[in-house]
């Protein structure tokens, strides 16, 4: 990316490696209406160099960066996990006798102040707040838009309906489940 490319060309580049990393097509990935959304996100996360850093390099080799680990996560179920966060998995907390698995994708000892987790909670955390490059401090994992959950790639990538929302239809309980043969 040179300095003359516009925000919209950037866009576009980001959609196109997005498709590259995820395994989904760039038509897909348009689709689900987030693409503006998410590219916000991860520059103003990330910053504009490491997304042009990512973009630029091999696809290859690529997924172990957590930036693009990141954006992968942020395609498939809407959530932004910063870098930090995005090989970390507390399997503790989910198969603990008693516990049910609600415990944050946070790490005990990383969890943030309260002013940041009651943002997170609330739902009023937007896209721009408190980035990471910008702040200094470590973003708590947030839903990047209202629309996020619903459109994640997971739900397409399991041939399933999210709960709660873009349901099947009435009477589909009425036929056998269609599956698609991988």
């Amino acid at each position: 990316m040179t300095q003359g490319t516009t925000t919209e060309e950037k866009l576009r580049e980001f959609v196109t490696f997005s498709a590259t990393v995820t395994g989904f097509s760039e038509f897909d990935l348009w689709g689900t209406g987030q693409a503006e959304a998410y590219y916000e996100t991860v520059v103003h996360q990330e910053g504009p160099d490491a997304i042009q850093r990512v973009i630029s390099s091999d696809p290859a080799v690529t997924p172990a960066d957590p930036v693009v680990k990141s954006i992968i996560k942020l395609w498939y179920v809407g959530v932004w996990y910063g870098p930090e966060l995005a090989g970390r998995v507390d399997v503790a907390a989910w198969t603990a006798p008693g516990r049910s698995g609600a415990k944050p994708a946070v790490p005990d000892d990383s969890q943030p102040g309260p002013s940041l987790a009651r943002r997170a909670v609330s739902g009023s955390h937007q896209a721009g707040e408190g980035g990471a490059h910008g702040g200094g401090g470590r973003t708590p994992p947030f839903v990047v838009s209202p629309e996020a959950y619903t459109e994640g790639l997971l739900w397409r990538a399991i041939g399933a309906h999210p709960a709660g929302s873009k349901a099947p239809g009435y009477g589909s309980w009425a036929n056998p489940p269609a599956s698609e043969d991988c």
